[in-house]
């Protein structure tokens, strides 16, 4: 699909409401299965363990590097809102393919894992970065699942580090717009006992366009106070706050960047 062909599709989609329609799908030849026999971090061999670490050195962090500061000329807005933190959900609107090393530049100094699609765990080059860049697939199968649940709780519960989830649930290319939220990323949040730092990307004009004359725009990352499980609520109250107390704040991010109150093409039919 060409830029354009994905931006007429997001229009469609919206008008559908149909906010987690994955509209730019990855090739299924590209993807390696995430099935039960998949080595998340803790189930990698010793070679294994130093060969990610040499890739991540010598390659994932200078990328994350080089990608925040000359591709996505990175402006973040509220890092304090991180200081002191350990385990934490952080949310963030999926809107590229490289959001996540916004997000990951934003958290400096805090490793950060990212869940993603089973899709995501591709062959070649791009997929071995990501695998080495802390990326945790949703597995395919029923104990493979259970080795995933797993690898999260190990993640907030022994390492205390960052947790990124996406709560749209799918990529929409440079959409300006925060997306209605699924639950996932705060039934974690809640089941941990961890608090859930919303983050939203806007964008800056950058003067410069594509092949297909689209608009390349500069990211600001925008990072909001942490939100904290409620003791005095029930399970699916908590997920409720806290999904709605995200949304909110990535919706206050949304309209005093741009202007404009947030609403959606959606209609009735």
């Amino acid at each position: 699909m060409t830029r354009l062909d994905v931006l007429r599709a997001i229009e469609d989609c919206e008008k559908k409401g149909a906010f987690d329609t994955h509209v730019d799908p990855i090739p299924e030849e590209l993807i390696i299965p995430v099935k039960e026999d998949y080595h998340y971090p803790t189930k990698r061999t010793f070679w294994e363990k130093i060969k990610f670490a040499l890739q991540k050195f010598f390659i994932v962090k200078p990328f994350i590097l080089y990608t925040a500061n000359h591709t996505q000329k990175l402006k973040v807005i509220g890092r304090e809102n991180l200081r002191g933190l350990r385990a934490a959900v952080l949310t963030c609107n999926h809107v590229d393919k490289f959001d996540c090393l916004a997000v990951k530049h934003g958290a400096r100094g805090h490793r950060t894992f990212v869940v993603a699609a089973p899709f995501n765990n591709m062959k070649g080059f791009l997929g071995e970065m990501m695998r080495a860049g802390d990326m945790l697939p949703m597995n395919t199968t029923m104990h493979g699942t259970a080795a995933f649940n797993k690898e999260v709780e190990h993640v907030l519960t022994k390492r205390k580090d960052f947790l990124l989830i996406y709560p749209e649930a799918s990529m929409w290319w440079h959409y300006k717009k925060p997306r209605p939220y699924k639950d996932g990323g705060f039934y974690i949040a809640e089941k941990y006992g961890v608090p859930v730092v919303p983050q939203f990307i806007t964008y800056r004009e950058s003067g410069k366009k594509d092949a297909e004359g689209i608009d390349i725009p500069y990211f600001t990352l925008h990072i909001a106070k942490p939100i904290y499980p409620k003791k005095e609520l029930s399970k699916q109250e908590n997920i409720k706050y806290l999904r709605e107390s995200a949304f909110e704040a990535c919706r206050k991010f949304y309209e005093e960047a741009y202007g404009e109150k947030l609403s959606y093409t959606t209609t009735d039919e």
